[in-house]
């Protein structure tokens, strides 16, 4: 094929349309391709104007005309332009010189765009979409190089560090990174460049205004055809609340978690099956564990709800959610029991199920066996004043009955009356034995306190004790050298450790040993703490302890109760160690037992110390007093019976009585009498007033009046301890005749 005729070929099959155009429009030759071919055969001759022929009406050249521009410039034109038939085209236009270098033709190439015209509308909507994604986002966005240098930052990039977009390009973000994360930076690109991936990290940055602030950065490598690590594309989000959120978190767990390990209740977690999730030091040491393996090894409906009681303890959870200060008797992991104080929380599931228990535990076992102790107490207590009270109208009865009786042996010494009369005054003693008996275990006998030295006491009563234990039973006293003085009445604490004595004896029938063991001792407070009523500071302490039968705690909860005994009937009254607990008590002391069955049985009685020199009192004789006289005596007793006794003694004895059966009758004889009156003989209770009172009263009218207490009840001796009374006698009931008479004398003398 001849060169012509190619191009002939290449100008009709070329899917442009190709036309060549001289300078005056003329349309020379057209291949009408490229959606041309509706151009009608008639207007397709040569010779015509091309906008003749593809603008039909116009009767001009198109403004502006591209042909027309190639033929001012002599260069080449590309330009577009839109047809209504045909749509978007590219046109291109062409000088074609002559064989002398003119410029006599132009060929113009119309090419069809509409597709391309399309697709880069889509891209732009595209793009549009994309900027406006990524402008309206709060999260950083950038692209950055492997230097850090931004070659594009959205707008939340520009509000966070606070500048506008062409101060921001071109400058290193690594800048705005603390100095701990420069290497961390550093190595994140070069592990990228190594092993490209989708990588996020979170760095500390400062904002606009220099605070600190946290951001997690999510990256994204962008590689050349070449596998060359060009950039990254970058999203970054603010995390400095979360930060801040989770830091309060931890901190709040933290909180929690001291609070949980240092609370002293024993706080735990479990399920309802028993099985133990979580608990704290507290829970360990209340149960005995030895570390929380053990606990969480350990069932605790074993421990804590026992009696088949979980049931009703899970249902009560389940319904109201909470249990508040219940008392429960659990026990420890030796089996040891345990009274707690509980409070439960229950956790149900969305079905209304329990799923996990709660508790706060508080040991109550020391305070409730102090609570038994301080029962106890007060039941001694009121026991004590009962039997004071007895005592009390006892011995009323027993100074008219001991009274008349003697009176009755002085005035009529008959042979025949003497013995029955000898049988009642022996009952009477009998009887006034009993009664201080019950006196010393209400604590209000009379004592008649000194210092001493209990190693000398039990030193003094050695041989005694031993005949009284037996041959079977050893004897061990041990003293420590240095103990100090107390102050309590010899004879009481005589009788104190008789009574023990013997009770020990009794305890070992077929022999043992006793041992007497006196020793100085300080108390703290936390052992005061564990015995009620048992005050810090120094004592002396006297224990004794025998290898005997031993008592298990219910006996041993009421040996110091009045008429309990252990013996035979017949072989105890029930007295001895009532009678040591209230002669103890009396003497500022207190005394507790430490006992189990077949391990003996200890005694402690704990004296308040006194670290001062032993003052010997001076003994002073018993002399005979003359038991007559002619004085005058305002007797005034609530009790007609032993007042009646006391005006038939004394007036017997030549005194001159005035009765009254209360203080205001008193008043009231004594204002109506002209003489003196010499004594007032009163006692120191009665109905309507008090004899001390009465006394006062009275000795604003007369100051030199003597005055004598009389009482059966013992405990109003603490009336004439004051000052002024001191110098005042008492008369314990009851009394005898003879005992009144010498009393009343020495009082008068």
């Amino acid at each position: 094929m001849t060169k012509p005729s190619i191009y002939e070929r290449l100008f009709s099959d070329i899917p442009d349309m190709l036309a060549v155009i001289d300078r005056d429009h003329r349309l020379i030759m057209c291949n009408w391709r490229g959606g041309y071919d509706y151009v009608s055969e008639e207007k397709r001759i040569g010779g015509r104007f091309c906008f003749d022929v593809f603008y039909p009406g116009q009767g001009r050249p198109c403004q502006p005309c591209h042909v027309k521009e190639v033929f001012r410039t002599g260069k080449p034109l590309v330009s577009e332009k839109h047809n209504a038939r045909i749509g978007h085209l590219e046109v291109r236009c062409f000088p074609i010189y002559n064989e002398h270098g003119e410029l006599t033709l132009v060929a113009e190439q119309l090419c069809n765009i509409n597709q391309r015209k399309t697709a880069v509308e889509n891209l732009r909507a595209r793009e549009a979409q994309y900027r406006t994604l990524v402008e309206s986002q709060v999260d950083l966005v950038c692209r950055w190089q492997p230097d850090t240098t931004l070659t594009f930052v959205n707008s939340a990039y520009c509000r966070f560090f606070g500048k506008n977009r062409q101060d921001l390009v071109g400058t290193r973000f690594i800048d705005h990174v603390s100095e701990e994360f420069l290497g961390k930076i550093q190595a994140h690109v070069a592990s990228q460049a190594e092993d490209p991936r989708l990588a996020s990290f979170e760095v500390e940055a400062y904002n606009h205004a220099g605070e600190r602030v946290w951001q997690s950065w999510c990256d994204c490598p962008i590689f050349d055809e070449n596998g060359r690590l060009l950039e990254f594309q970058s999203v970054a989000r603010d995390i400095t609340e979360e930060k801040r959120a989770l830091e309060r978190l931890r901190e709040s767990q933290a909180r929690y978690r001291h609070f949980f390990e240092n609370d002293l209740t024993g706080d735990f977690i479990a399920t309802i099956e028993g099985r133990l999730i979580d608990c704290n030091p507290a829970f360990l040491r209340i149960f005995g564990f030895g570390g929380r393996q053990q606990a969480l090894e350990q069932n605790l409906l074993d421990l804590i709800f026992q009696d088949n009681a979980a049931p009703v303890f899970f249902e009560t959870l389940r319904q109201q959610g909470k249990i508040e200060y219940i008392e429960i008797e659990a026990c420890k992991c030796d089996g040891t029991p345990l009274q707690l104080i509980a409070n439960l929380t229950g956790e149900c599931d969305e079905e209304g199920n329990l799923k996990t228990v709660e508790g706060f535990l508080f040991d109550n076992t020391d305070l409730k066996s102090l609570q038994k102790q301080f029962l106890h107490a007060q039941k001694m207590e009121a026991m004590g004043r009962l039997a004071g009270g007895v005592a009390h109208d006892f011995n009323n009865l027993l100074t008219v009955i001991s009274g008349y009786s003697q009176y009755l042996l002085q005035k009529y010494p008959d042979e025949a009356m003497k013995g029955c009369l000898e049988q009642i005054v022996k009952a009477g003693e009998q009887a006034s034995s009993l009664t201080s008996q019950l006196l010393a275990f209400s604590r209000r006998q009379v004592m008649q306190t000194k210092e001493m030295d209990l190693n000398g006491v039990t030193a003094d009563m050695e041989k005694m004790l031993r005949r009284i234990l037996g041959a079977d039973v050893e004897l061990a006293v041990l003293r420590d050298p240095r103990l100090g003085l107390v102050k309590a009445d010899r004879g009481q604490i005589e009788q104190v450790i008789v009574n023990l004595a013997v009770n020990a004896r009794d305890a070992m029938p077929d022999g043992g040993k006793l041992t007497i063991e006196t020793i100085n001792i300080e108390l703290d407070e936390i052992y005061s703490s564990w015995h009620t009523g048992l005050d810090p500071g120094h004592y002396v302490m006297m224990s004794v302890t025998d290898s005997g039968c031993g008592m298990d705690p219910e006996t041993m909860s009421k040996i110091f109760e009045p008429f309990y005994t252990t013996k035979e009937t017949g072989k105890g009254t029930g007295l001895g160690l009532s009678t040591v607990y209230g002669i103890v008590q009396q003497s500022g002391g207190h005394i507790y037992v430490y006992s189990e069955p077949r391990l003996g049985t200890t005694f402690k009685i704990y004296l308040p110390r006194i670290d001062s020199p032993m003052h010997e009192s001076s003994s002073v004789e018993n002399v005979s007093l003359p038991v007559k006289g002619s004085e005058t005596i305002l007797l005034v007793e609530d009790n007609e019976s032993v007042r009646d006794l006391a005006h038939m003694v004394l007036s017997s004895n030549g005194y001159r009585i005035l009765e009254a059966c209360d203080p205001q009758e008193a008043l009231q004889v004594y204002e109506n009498y002209n003489g003196s009156v010499h004594l007032l003989l009163t006692d120191v209770v009665m109905p309507g007033g008090s004899g001390p009172a009465l006394a006062t009263e009275l000795r604003k009218r007369q100051d030199d009046l003597k005055v004598l207490y009389v009482s059966g009840y013992p405990q109003d001796t603490q009336a004439i301890e004051d000052p002024e009374t001191r110098r005042d006698g008492f008369l314990a009931k009851p009394f005898t005749p003879v005992s009144l008479g010498l009393k009343v004398r020495e009082i008068l003398e």
